[in-house]
């Protein structure tokens, strides 16, 4: 696993006053015995987070937080449990499935005081003028370990451009980040995007309907809900597309994988972040920096375990990695700072495939690691501190 120091790292921050007027009084206010209240998704880029906050870490450093969370089709945002199996008890392909630019949005109007994101909902938000700062890099794709993949159905050949035609390839319901890497896939395949797919803003309902497709373009339908995939994934209306690995293994008996991100891709931009408002960052530097320290913490208690320990089989939230031929869940840095260079592939993939404008955005002013920074100091950690038995 790369250390933080190979990931372009930098510690960079500025102001953003500018968006003060924008802000709700509620998200700005210092946290004086009120919970921090986080706006969570359940999945491999936060399980750690979650581990976290079901094993007392925040109160240990005086901290009062809650995260919440909604249902796939659900609108209303509830706290979420501090027990991961009671939190699954909802149905884990159910529970916590919120786009990072919902998140973002809820906690612009109050609900939250920060939220976990993905990183392409993160640059989408600064585009369209959000006043957000990332402030830690969660989970991230390991090079050589990759978390993500294509998959394609058993019995359909991938040698050529023409073998995609015809075929309904998916992406998950997320921000674009999902969507942009299925249509890296696809031109690195040799499909040319723009005369040799169709797009469809909903999946077709049965077989049948499927047959009415054309059948000299790679049919792409994006944002699929995950009720909507298991549906579409049972009846054969799904032919391949971009998966998570956390469901992988159990659509082996009907998919082939054909190819991971790290063959198609740079891994490492598919990654999660922490972010809040700058006023908020400003008002609670302390409460904030506690917060860290004890995402810190458990960074490197997790990495002092073994390999059994690590990969040991548990449920969604729990099990901390996956060796599976070779690839593994998102993991996580002893030395969490966002990269601004990361940030900017992320950013030219985006304007790449229509998601933004073509303008500038300097996303260093949209980073602070001032936090992770202090954090670190008050543990006198470095990265030299990552003692890892287990490369997984």
């Amino acid at each position: 696993m790369e250390n933080s120091s190979s990931r372009l790292k930098l510690a960079l921050s500025a102001g953003l006053l500018a968006f003060a007027a924008l802000m709700p009084v509620s998200a700005a206010e210092k946290k004086e015995g009120g919970p921090v209240r986080i706006g969570y998704f359940h999945g491999g880029r936060t399980a750690l987070m979650l581990r976290l906050y079901e094993t007392d870490g925040f109160r240990k450093k005086g901290l009062n937080v809650e995260y919440y969370a909604k249902t796939l089709r659900g609108n209303e945002y509830t706290k979420v449990p501090e027990s991961i199996e009671e939190f699954n008890e909802g149905g884990t392909d159910d529970v916590g499935k919120s786009k990072g630019t919902e998140l973002i949005d809820m906690m612009l109007a109050g609900k939250f005081d920060l939220a976990m994101v993905g990183e392409s909902s993160f640059i989408f938000s600064i585009y369209a003028g959000k006043p957000i700062v990332a402030i830690a890099e969660l989970g991230h794709d390991v090079n050589g370990q990759a978390g993500h993949v294509f998959l394609m159905r058993k019995g359909l050949k991938t040698d050529k451009p023409a073998d995609y035609f015809g075929k309904v390839l998916v992406s998950r319901r997320a921000g674009p980040g999902d969507a942009i890497f299925l249509r890296e896939y696809l031109e690195h395949a040799g499909v040319n995007l723009k005369t040799q797919v169709l797009h469809l803003d909903a999946l077709p309902g049965t077989p049948a309907e499927k047959e009415l497709l054309p059948r000299d373009k790679a049919i792409v339908v994006e944002d699929v809900f995950e009720d909507d995939m298991r549906k579409g994934v049972r009846n054969g209306v799904i032919d391949g597309g971009y998966f998570h690995l956390m469901g992988v293994p159990k659509k082996m008996n009907e998919f082939d994988l054909v190819k991971s991100l790290d063959d198609f891709g740079n891994p490492e931009l598919s990654h999660a972040l922490l972010v809040c408002t700058r006023d908020f960052l400003n008002a609670n530097r302390g409460t904030l920096t506690a917060l860290l320290e004890a995402y810190i913490e458990r960074i490197k208690y997790e990495h002092g375990l073994s390999y059994e320990e690590r990969t040991r089989p548990q449920a969604k939230g729990l099990q901390m990695a996956m060796d599976f031929r070779g690839l593994n869940y998102p993991q996580y840095d002893l030395v969490p700072t966002v990269s601004a260079g990361l940030l900017y592939e992320v950013d030219k993939l985006l304007k790449k495939h229509g998601f933004i404008g073509k303008k500038t955005v300097k996303i260093e002013t949209y980073v602070d690691n001032a936090l992770v920074t202090a954090a670190l100091k008050n543990l006198n950690l470095t990265e030299k501190d990552d003692l890892r038995p287990s490369k997984y």
